[in-house]
């Protein structure tokens, strides 16, 4: 039977994390985990079944930064060296499944070839932002430094004044949490110097790369069809005004009720919650 890798970003939160993995722990599973650097020394985690590997390098992964991309590069990579899996699941260490492997291993086998990504409308106003500027520290969006913030400004001010344009490329966003196949990893895989040149230095790029290279590849046609961002990658994701939301006993019916595969976010002070979910998960 074909199996399946998880690539789980994550930075914080070990007891969840340990939740995460034991819902994972099956024999039909590998699971990957990139723990930030920033993050100190790696958690100690256990499974029963499935084959757990930390990524031996590790990344300073920054909000909205090109190194988000560069960590789930590394994921990709280092699950496609172990493969072949029929899908790759890329989540975060705050996530959970709210599917058994037994009904996501038969949905996965049933849709095979399907692409499960997420995309979102987006105005081109938006795109252009996120894309056609080059953004100094890149890394740093969330710096408190006065200095740094006036001189990002002034040079996105610059480029505007220029009518600076890096790209006529259609660039398509969306979440970045996804499921793919074999064959689009291995696709992805060959587009990262491609990725690199048009997405470094620009504004959350984790929301555009995927998109926008399965947009212009035979795989856009495979992608699974949805009414709604998170129904095409299977996501149970709360936001509110443009802000993720952590979920709560108040969604606990919502999630039982869901047809998605994964949540996101929980929080580990909520551990009533996390129990249940995980009960609903095994």
């Amino acid at each position: 039977m074909p199996k399946h890798a998880y690539l789980i970003l994550a930075h914080n939160d070990v007891p969840l994390l340990q939740t995460l993995v034991r819902c994972l722990d099956d024999s039909r599973n590998d699971i990957f985990i990139h723990w930030d650097a920033k993050s100190g020394a790696l958690p100690s985690l256990e499974t029963e079944h499935s084959r757990l590997k930390f990524l031996d390098r590790r990344i300073n992964v920054g909000w909205a930064g090109y190194s988000m991309v560069e960590a789930e590069y590394l994921l990709f990579k280092e699950a496609f060296a172990h493969g072949p899996y029929a899908y790759y699941h890329l989540i975060s260490g705050v996530d959970l499944p709210i599917k058994s492997q037994d009904y996501i291993h038969a949905e996965c086998a049933r849709l095979n070839g399907t692409e499960f990504i997420a995309f979102a409308p987006a105005t081109q106003a938006e795109i252009d932002y996120r894309v056609q500027h080059r953004f100094l520290f890149p890394e740093e969006f969330r710096t408190k430094n006065v200095w740094k913030r006036g001189l990002r400004r002034l040079y996105l001010r610059f480029q505007d004044l220029i009518h600076k344009k890096r790209t006529d490329l259609v660039v398509r966003k969306g979440s970045q949490w996804c499921s793919l196949t074999q064959d689009f990893v291995a696709y992805l895989i060959e587009q990262e110097a491609f990725v690199k040149e048009l997405f470094s230095h620009t504004f959350c790029p984790d929301e555009l790369f995927v998109q926008t290279v399965c947009f212009h590849s035979p795989f856009a046609e495979k992608v699974k069809a949805a009414r709604t961002e998170f129904e095409g990658n299977m996501r149970f994701i709360k936001w509110k005004d443009g802000t993720l939301l952590p979920l709560d006993d108040d969604d606990y019916p919502a999630l039982l009720g869901s047809d998605r595969w994964f949540a996101r976010k929980f929080s580990g002070s909520d551990s009533e919650l996390i129990t249940k979910i995980a009960h609903i998960s095994r």
